[in-house]
């Protein structure tokens, strides 16, 4: 009898241990059809504090939280080769040389997927943050084709262009989210950093090419990836010098965790040895400093405010201006390459996308000095420039090479909007850090580039915000405060309509979203006070992330109400291309 009775008792010891982890387990935040990870409508935050190690291993715990282990089981699978295995061992020599404290912080990743279920093994995550290419490229890689440059914007604002004389910026990486895709950089998100050494900082992951759309507590920020490295792709096989190198993301989360200032950030860029040669960045302060890195070096090349026009004020998308880099670009058969005095070279490589932002946002800043402010930049993430005048999108994309892109008239709001980004830089706790998840405006038909056609899942069409306070808790209870205010101007909004008016039953929905999101956010915010060191930053986050979600969705109801602005007029401001302003089109010459 009393072995039946242990025997049983072990039996339900074990279910018990077997069964509770799968029932505490949470699902994805991130929807998912079938096995197939959906790219969410909100973007993600990963927010990590603490040292090196633990920043890794939170990291890591949270990409699981929010997308399951789908992306880490994916990276598991890789296999190396001794050639490959070298190359790794390349890249470390640079990593510890250079920028040693992202040894540790890739040891924590690789423990943090472990403890969640994922067994990753170092070189692993060391092949995704760097690579496993042998160099030299081999023989005949330079006769292959490169696929269309995507599209990416940023800016620049501060002094006498904007209404209170702070620093504004904005940037947007511009393309398709493909989720899944065998690497974890297509599982796009945002990361807040707050380190035991170092700078406070937050920034977007890979939004197509480069990781932008980031600033630090010292008032710095990186609002483009610059046009860095396209004068070396074109230069004859021979005469490119690729080799290893410091990986170029690391670049940039080391440079916004140690520069002081935007001149800072362009020594150590510089500095450290870039492999491929493409990180650079576009740079400005809170002190009106202010720049874009065209090119590293061979020549080096740096546009600053002013070059070309610019009062306070400056921009890139993803061609060049320094004449000394003109020679990267092949005109059209029988034409030449053009260059236009705000909007820089014309060719056939990397710009055709990039004039008319570029029109757009010299006519903006030129036009309205002193308006700038948060509203009037996320009107210039809503201000669509009119479509193609084809009469299909075939006919459209047909042209775009022929034409030189002339009739696309683009502007840097456009439906391949992955990430929009905007941030008000501050040199201490408030810094802001607004976030959308693609294009910022319903109704936008104006594509800039024939792989910008994108059409993208549940969108909210609005902004989120991050203050980048002096640690995580004081971020969540930021947030928090936020998503009570937008929470509450969407219900006295919605409030104002009846049962049978027909717009209340989906707003009232989305709204009963947002609350959904609120309570998730306070349920985590109370479990973070029962938990500490990982679990404690892991649980802020979670709730941060629920909260942001809630303002997003609380934000797309109210808009759906109180429209925001979408042109220069509904600022209250003067008529866009009207008599009186000193437009600058497109004549070529």
């Amino acid at each position: 009898m009393k072995k039946r009775i242990f025997l049983i008792s072990f039996i339900i010891f074990f279910l018990y241990f077997l069964t509770v982890p799968l029932l505490l387990a949470q699902e994805p935040e991130i929807p998912y059809a079938g096995e197939v990870p959906l790219t969410p409508n909100v973007r993600p935050m990963i927010i990590v504090s603490g040292s090196d190690y633990d920043m890794g291993y939170q990291w890591y715990q949270q990409i699981v939280q929010i997308y399951g282990k789908k992306p880490c089981e994916e990276l598991s699978h890789q296999k190396f080769t001794e050639d490959e295995l070298s190359a790794l061992k390349a890249y470390q020599w640079y990593i510890r040389k250079y920028t040693p404290e992202m040894i540790e912080l890739l040891k924590g990743m690789v423990d943090g997927a472990k403890d969640a279920g994922i067994f990753l093994t170092y070189e692993q995550v060391l092949a995704k943050w760097s690579g496993t290419t042998k160099y030299p490229f081999p023989a005949g890689s330079e006769n292959e084709k490169l696929p269309p440059e995507e599209d990416c914007s940023g800016w620049a604002a501060w002094g006498r262009m904007t209404k209170d004389g702070k620093l504004y910026c904005g940037g947007s990486g511009d393309h398709q989210i493909i989720m899944g895709d065998n690497e974890i950089r297509s599982f796009e998100y945002c990361v807040a950093m707050f380190p035991e050494k170092g700078n406070n900082f937050v920034f977007s992951t890979s939004t197509g090419c480069c990781w932008h759309v980031s600033m630090n507590n010292k008032g710095c920020a990186m609002f483009h990836h610059g046009t860095t490295g396209y004068y070396g792709r074109y230069l004859p096989p021979e005469e490119q010098n690729y080799g290893y190198g410091v990986p170029n993301v690391m670049i940039t989360i080391h440079t916004l965790r140690f520069a002081q200032s935007a001149n800072d950030a362009q020594r150590i860029v510089l500095s450290l040895p870039s492999g491929d040669g493409r990180v650079g960045g576009a740079w400005a302060d809170v002190n009106g400093t202010a720049f874009v890195i065209e090119n590293r070096d061979n020549p080096r090349a740096i546009r600053k405010s002013g070059d070309y026009g610019e009062r306070d004020f400056i921009y890139s998308t993803n061609n060049l201006f320094s004449e000394e880099l003109k020679d990267c670009y092949k005109p059209p058969p029988g034409q030449k390459v053009i260059f236009f005095p705000h909007v820089g070279y014309l060719g056939t490589e990397g710009s055709l996308g990039s004039i008319g932002r570029n029109f757009e946002l010299w006519n903006l800043f030129h036009n309205y000095p002193g308006e700038v402010d948060i509203n009037f930049a996320k009107m210039i993430w809503r201000f669509p420039g009119p479509p193609p005048p084809y009469a299909t999108i075939d006919e459209a994309v047909e042209d775009y090479d022929r034409s030189q892109a002339r009739l696309w008239n683009a502007h840097v709001s456009q439906t391949g909007n992955a990430m929009v980004g905007i941030m008000v830089p501050d040199n201490g706790e408030e810094g802001l850090y607004y976030v959308s998840q693609g294009c910022a405006v319903r109704g936008n038909d104006s594509p800039t580039y024939p792989g910008g056609v994108v059409i993208r899942i549940a969108p909210t069409y609005s902004f989120y915000q991050l203050k980048l306070d002096s640690n995580v808790r004081n971020v969540a209870r930021a947030a928090r405060t936020r998503t009570q205010y937008d929470l509450y101007n969407a219900y006295q909004e919605l409030s104002k309509l009846s049962y049978e008016d027909v717009p209340y039953a989906p707003l009232n929905a989305i709204l009963d979203q947002a609350t959904t999101e609120w309570q998730k956010g306070e349920y985590y915010s109370r479990i973070a006070g029962r938990k500490q060191g990982n679990e404690n930053i892991n649980c802020l986050a979670k709730s941060a992330r629920s909260y942001f979600r809630a303002q997003a969705l609380a934000l797309q109801a109210y808009n759906s109400l109180v429209p925001p602005a979408k042109c220069p007029e509904d600022l209250g401001l003067r008529e866009w291309f009207g008599a009186w302003g000193d437009w600058d089109t497109r004549g070529d010459n």
